[in-house]
C-alpha cells in the first residue's frame, strides 16, 4: 500500500519566496515527469517529516495528491532532498511521476541479515553500501532487499554481483562495487582515522560556502529594503 501526501499548488517562485514558505512551515517541491508539465507544489513540513520517520526515509513509492488537481492522485518518487548543510532541515523535494508501463530508477535500502562468521572470529563489519540503484518498472520495485552476510568470513567482501537476483529488477550499480567487508580490526581503525579527518574537511569547507551564501543573501535582503523604502 503506498503511503500517501498533500500538497498545494506553488504560484511564487525564487529565493525568497520560499524563505516566506518556509517560515510558514512549509516545504517548496516540484512535481516532473516523463510528459508531463513541471508543476511547483508545497507541501507541509510537519506532514513530510512525519512520513520520512514512519517509512523510515522514502524510497518506494507514494501517491501524492495535489489540492485542486483535476488529475487527482499522482504516484510519484522522491527523486531528490535538498538539504540545509549546517541545520536539520529539508530545503526542497524532487518528486519524479511514474507511470505503470514505464521504467524507472530508484534508490533502495538493503536490509542486512545475520552476523557475519568473520565477525565473531573477531573482525570488524564495514559497511560500503546501505542502499542501491536499481531499474523496474513500479510494480516490480521491492520496499527492500534483504541480503544474507552471515556467510562471510575474515578478510571477504559481498558485491553488487553477489546480491539476490529479483525478477523484473536490475541493479544500476557496478557489478564490483562492495557493499560489505568484514575486516581485521587494526585497518578498520586506520580507515576511521581517514575517513573521519576526510569528514572534517568537507564540513568545514561546507560552513565556509554557507556563510558565503548566507551573507551573499543578507546583503541582498537589505539592498531589496532599501529599494523599496525609497
Amino acid at each position: 500500500m503506498q503511503s500517501e501526501l498533500a500538497a498545494v499548488r506553488r504560484e511564487e517562485k525564487g529565493k525568497q519566496a520560499a524563505k516566506r514558505l518556509r517560515r510558514r512551515g512549509m516545504i517548496p517541491a516540484v512535481l516532473y515527469g516523463h510528459g508531463f508539465e513541471a508543476l511547483p507544489l508545497a507541501i507541509e513540513k510537519k506532514s513530510f517529516h512525519a512520513l520520512l520517520r514512519r517509512e523510515r526515509g522514502l524510497h518506494g513509492l507514494l501517491s501524492l495528491k495535489v489540492e485542486g488537481d483535476e488529475d487527482g492522485k499522482h504516484t510519484v518518487l522522491v527523486k531528490e532532498l535538498q538539504r540545509h548543510p549546517l541545520r536539520d532541515e529539508i530545503l526542497h523535494v524532487d518528486f519524479q511521476r511514474v507511470r505503470g508501463d514505464e521504467e524507472l530508477s530508484a534508490e533502495v535500502s538493503l536490509n542486512f541479515l545475520g552476523e557475519p562468521k568473520g565477525v565473531k572470529a573477531g573482525g570488524i563489519l564495514q559497511h560500503y553500501l546501505y542502499e542501491v540503484t536499481v531499474q523496474c518498472l513500479p510494480k516490480d520495485l521491492p520496499e527492500v532487499i534483504d541480503v544474507d552476510i552471515s556467510h562471510l568470513q575474515l578478510k571477504e567482501n559481498l558485491r553488487i554481483c553477489d546480491l539476490p537476483a529479483i525478477e523484473g529488477v536490475r541493479y544500476l550499480n557496478n557489478p564490483e562495487e562492495i557493499v560489505v567487508a568484514i575486516t581485521p580490526k587494526r585497518v578498520r581503525e586506520a580507515v576511521a582515522i581517514a575517513e573521519e579527518e576526510a569528514a572534517e574537511e568537507e564540513a568545514a569547507a561546507e560552513v565556509a560556502a554557507t556563510v558565503e551564501e548566507e551573507a551573499k543573501e543578507a546583503g541582498e535582503e537589505e539592498t531589496s529594503a532599501g529599494e523599496e523604502s525609497e
